[in-house]
């Protein structure tokens, strides 16, 4: 059943029962505050209302919303259906799920209500999905004209990616040998830059020459990113992509054949039960890479990660390996599909073993990664500067 069929049947329990007596929304908001502070520490003070989003605007993915599940559980003392947690897409939806359960027997007062109506969310600029800096974005945008030389190198670039592009399309297709694929990539990657002359350095190569399953977590900066990867980690691997892409038969049958894991990021209690599977892989033997940002913007910056890297590490056992990836947002941006040449450096850092396999020990576990990811990528950390500019709207 999908999300809206689940919400929909929500709303008919709802209209049919008319319950005179509901749970407290604001016990629920508080639990819900309570697990933004802790997913991102920066974020404990914003306000936010009943119909704010969970995900694009409070950053709970959907395995923060399945902890969220746990906590909502024992404090109404009822069992909420997984579907129909991870289907709200915000606070009030969340209540209607627990009505819908049978939970509570508080009545909800009011003027509660109607205060709860009223407030504020100031923190539109600094949540998930929400990062549009008229001065970063103005920026990008300036950086993004060019000038004939960079015309011409674009042009260029394009030429040598359409002329390598084929034959490594049907090597890969039609290899039989997964080592093999494997390693027609990864020299096919080094060559694309080689032939763009992009000055291209890695270092760290010992921190993933033990011959251990890891799960390499990196900044999302550009298109280029999966190549750089490829280029740079000399492992056997397998990226954790988004599902969209299997829609394009092409580049699905190239990426199958490369041994990518789909997850739907739009499905969330899809996109949960992925991270299940996922995890198993990485017990098998199986070395992952994630991008946790999930995706990336036109302007400099490191956006909140996602949970699903750290509670697959947290479930397998695996040491997550952070890499940062430095120079790629500006050869192709997000917003320009011109390319630009630079430098490219791949930073790799010492791997981080998981301490346990709870939310508390995965939510460690990505904070660890990120600051390693951070002070490497040579940008901004946008939570660290959105939590200053959470505690100044705070304060007014």
């Amino acid at each position: 059943m999908s999300c809206v069929n689940i919400m929909n049947k929500q709303r008919d329990t709802l209209t049919a029962s008319a319950p005179g007596r509901l749970p407290d929304i604001n016990a629920l908001i508080g639990v819900i505050r309570s697990m933004v502070g802790e997913v991102h520490p920066k974020w404990k003070h914003i306000h936010f209302t009943p119909h704010t989003l969970l995900d694009r605007e409070l950053g709970l993915d959907s395995l923060a919303r399945m902890e969220l599940r746990n906590r909502i559980e024992q404090m109404f003392s009822i069992s909420l259906d997984e579907k129909a947690a991870v289907c709200a897409y915000t606070p009030h939806e969340l209540m209607q799920a627990i009505i819908a359960q049978g939970g509570g027997g508080q009545t909800i007062n009011t003027a509660q209500a109607e205060t709860m109506s009223t407030w504020q969310t100031n923190a539109g600029t600094l949540l998930m999905g929400g990062f549009g800096d008229p001065v970063r974005e103005s920026s990008a945008r300036r950086q993004s004209q060019f000038a004939l030389t960079d015309w011409l190198y674009g042009i260029y670039a394009w030429l040598v990616l359409f002329a390598l592009g084929l034959p490594v399309w049907l090597l890969m297709i039609f290899t039989p040998v997964r080592r093999w694929r494997r390693r027609i990539a990864r020299a096919s990657a080094r060559l694309l830059f080689k032939c763009t002359f992009t000055p291209f350095t890695v270092t760290g190569h010992e921190y993933l020459n033990n011959g251990k399953p890891v799960i390499v977590v990196a900044n999302h900066t550009s298109y280029l990113d999966g190549f750089i990867l490829i280029a740079a980690l000399d492992i056997p691997i397998r990226f954790i992509v988004k599902g969209e892409l299997s829609r394009i038969l092409p580049v699905r049958l190239i990426l199958q054949r490369f041994g990518v894991e789909f997850v739907d990021r739009f499905n969330a209690h899809r996109g949960a039960m992925s991270v299940r599977r996922i995890a198993k892989k990485a017990k098998n033997g199986h070395s992952l890479v994630f991008f946790p940002e999930g995706t990336f913007i036109s302007f400099a910056g490191l956006q909140p990660f996602r949970m699903g890297a750290f509670v697959a590490a947290a479930h397998s056992g695996a040491a997550v390996v952070p890499v940062a990836i430095r120079g790629a947002r500006n050869a192709v941006r997000s917003d320009n599909w011109l390319p630009r040449r630079t430098r490219i450096e791949v930073i790799i850092r010492p791997p981080i073993p998981p301490s346990g396999e709870s939310w508390q020990d995965a939510l460690q576990t990505r904070d660890a990664a990120r600051r390693e990811i951070s002070a490497h990528c040579g940008e901004p950390d946008l939570v660290e500067s959105s939590g200053a500019s959470a505690a100044v709207q705070s304060s007014h």
